[in-house]
């Protein structure tokens, strides 16, 4: 493989992730991260993406591409939920083939969990067993790690956009249909638990309970949220309008819309696991993609 230095790009159904770095004696050196909404999702109606949408995440790609390439040839693009459903997803996946030369790799939600607990085995060594969790714009990941290996990982068809686009603003139809799902689990075996959320949801909630003006991964990861201040911030959201909201997020301000409804799906998963407080990771599936082994690499680039 030419060059040590490598692009992930993580076209999600909320934003596009990128994450350049460069791997040096074993190690993952961050050269570069950006996060941008493209609400790719949004308002997709039988599994059919918007052609709003598709201009929105074709900007978006265009720049980061165009980015990382100073950086390095060595560029995987991962799609994930929504692009898992959408059945006009060639109209992004060939465009970028003829327009870049790259592959369009979609994984699937088991994957996306495994890359997740993959990203984070050597962050939260001190806690023996872990439910990592990553509310997403169109699913929910789960990855079980006991002593230090990953046993379970598990996608749910739960998501943000996704209960945006069914419910709108009703939050308690939002709240019922999410307790439903979790419901319909069965708890894994695990004692002493804790709980690692993962991705926007939960960086933005860390970011705003420590009033950040600027996102600084290396500041919220592996801080913690009580359950008493998710519930906090949920009934102070509800009384908030969207600007006011964009205010406590300044640096990710798109994401006040649907903040409200990722921390319900947050309290409600720490409600169902019967946790008093959760953990934060900076390290999601780009990271977890960059620490595979370099065959696996390989085949993700080829």
């Amino acid at each position: 493989m030419q060059g040590n230095k490598f692009a992930v790009i993580d076209v999600g159904t909320n934003n596009i992730l990128l994450l350049i770095a460069k791997l040096e004696n074993g190690k993952l050196k961050v050269l570069h991260r950006d996060s941008n909404i493209s609400a790719f999702g949004k308002n997709m109606k039988n599994n059919i993406l918007t052609e709003a949408a598709l201009r929105r995440t074709k900007s978006i790609l265009i720049d980061h591409i165009i980015y990382s390439r100073l950086f390095t040839s060595n560029i995987i693009v991962v799609g994930t939920s929504c692009s898992r459903e959408a059945r006009n997803i060639e109209l992004l996946s060939k465009w970028i083939n003829i327009k870049f030369g790259l592959k369009y790799n979609i994984i699937s939600g088991e994957q996306e969990a495994y890359l997740n607990g993959i990203a984070n085995l050597n962050e939260f060594r001190e806690f023996e067993n872990i439910i990592m969790f990553d509310v997403g714009g169109g699913s929910t990941e789960f990855s079980f790690i006991k002593k230090g290996e990953i046993i379970s990982n598990l996608s749910l068809k739960l998501g943000i956009r996704r209960l945006v686009n069914t419910f709108r603003s009703d939050l308690e139809e939002k709240t019922n249909a999410v307790k439903k799902i979790l419901n319909s689990l069965k708890k894994p075996e695990m004692e002493n638990f804790v709980l690692v959320g993962i991705g926007g949801t939960a960086t933005s909630l860390c970011s705003i309970k420590l009033k950040l003006q600027k996102y600084d991964g290396s500041v919220i990861h592996k801080k913690c949220i009580s359950r008493k201040e998710l519930r906090t911030m949920l009934r102070s959201f509800e009384r908030m309008s969207n600007p006011e909201i964009a205010n406590l997020i300044p640096f990710d301000r798109k994401r006040a819309d649907i903040i409200a409804t990722g921390t319900m799906i947050v309290s409600e998963i720490l409600d169902f696991f019967e946790a008093d407080k959760f953990f934060i990771s900076d390290r999601g599936i780009q990271f977890g993609i960059l620490n595979q082994t370099k065959a696996e690499l390989q085949k993700m680039l080829s």
